[in-house]
């Protein structure tokens, strides 16, 4: 019979002949066959958190949960972070895929470049930030700061605050001098009485308050102004685009996470103080002041919105804050818009 094959028909010596130098070349060469092993990489997810803080963050890590939403084939670490700016740094420098971050430095973020999006609202900011100033000094209102030190961190939720509270009673940042400075140096300054005002966050706060400070006004007293303050969650472009179904199980989980803030908040204080070593009092006073949304409020135009939605709350304020940036000098340039840095859709599938 004719032999159509593109090879001819071989002998059983030819073909044995053909597969053992076939072999002596895979061997000396690894020209034939994959020299690296046939199963795939493990995926890896690299998760931030805020330190020493009874944050959703920290309880998902203290007790795995995370770990066990995201999968066992996945490779989980862990970074700590200290504050939103070091977030956006950290996600730029392509080293942190998913974390939390105050609206400011993800505004300053987009705005030179970063590729991140918001993916989810963590918490909506009311009386876990607040103007500390120590008692003794005279200091009674807002306009009593006039010519005063006021130390915070650049370009977080807490530096929108103040700017938009001395807005208020028409001052602005000339009246005053604002001090860039980290949250534990804040402590450090206070104790040395180096300051006598600051704008900062739970547990920072109750550091200051402990050793003679007062409150002045919380992030909440400016709602009746129009100001919006909140923290997301932004994730790394890549990460999303590459691990959708990833991104989709950890945010299930803080959602999760936070419905336990509201309903069992000793669980959360047992568990996070132990593993952050803080106190239960401590702790408690993070749980009560912590403000999460579900997913059904978020995805009102009120908040974050749906995909498509183009007036919702969450835009109007990162639009505004970068409008404080830009009149304050820090930022360079305002985006054209900031529809681009959101992504509601992993919201859209959680309700």
């Amino acid at each position: 019979m004719k032999n159509d094959s593109f090879f001819p028909e071989l002998s059983r010596r030819q073909f044995l002949s053909i597969t053992r130098n076939m072999a002596i070349a895979t061997i000396a060469g690894g020209m034939l066959m994959p020299a690296r092993p046939l199963w795939a990489a493990p995926v890896k997810a690299v998760l931030g958190g805020f330190g020493a803080s009874a944050n959703p963050q920290q309880f998902g890590k203290a007790t795995d949960s995370f770990q066990k939403a995201l999968g066992a084939n996945v490779e989980v670490t862990y970074v700590t972070v200290n504050s939103g700016a070091q977030v956006v740094t950290t996600i730029a420098g392509g080293s942190l895929d998913l974390c939390n971050a105050g609206s400011m430095p993800i505004v300053v973020g987009y705005a030179n470049g970063v590729k991140l999006k918001i993916v989810y609202i963590q918490k909506y900011i009311t009386d876990s930030e607040c103007l500390c100033v120590r008692k003794g000094k005279g200091i009674n209102k807002l306009e009593d700061l006039r010519g005063r030190n006021i130390a915070l961190p650049f370009n977080t939720s807490v530096h929108y605050a103040m700017l938009a509270a001395l807005e208020t009673v028409h001052m602005t940042n000339a009246d005053v001098k604002i001090i860039d400075m980290k949250p534990d140096a804040i402590v450090a300054a206070w104790k040395r009485k180096d300051i006598d005002v600051a704008f900062i966050w739970i547990p920072i706060l109750n550091h200051l308050i402990d050793d003679g400070g007062e409150i002045m006004m919380t992030t909440a007293d400016l709602q009746k102004y129009g100001v919006l303050a909140f923290d997301g969650i932004v994730c790394r472009d890549e990460f999303s685009a590459n691990h959708p179904d990833l991104v989709l199980a950890y945010l299930k989980e803080y959602d999760r996470i936070c419905k336990l803030y509201t309903e069992s908040p000793e669980e959360v204080v047992s568990v996070t103080s132990k593993y952050v070593g803080i106190t239960p009092e401590l702790a408690m006073a993070v749980v009560k002041a912590f403000h999460p949304l579900t997913p059904k409020e978020m995805a009102t135009k009120k908040w974050m919105g749906l995909p498509g939605d183009k007036d919702t709350g969450l835009l109007k304020t990162l639009r505004s804050q970068a409008e404080f940036l830009k009149n304050a000098g820090q930022l360079p340039r305002m985006p054209e818009s900031f529809e681009p840095a959101v992504d509601a859709s992993f919201l859209a599938k959680m309700i």
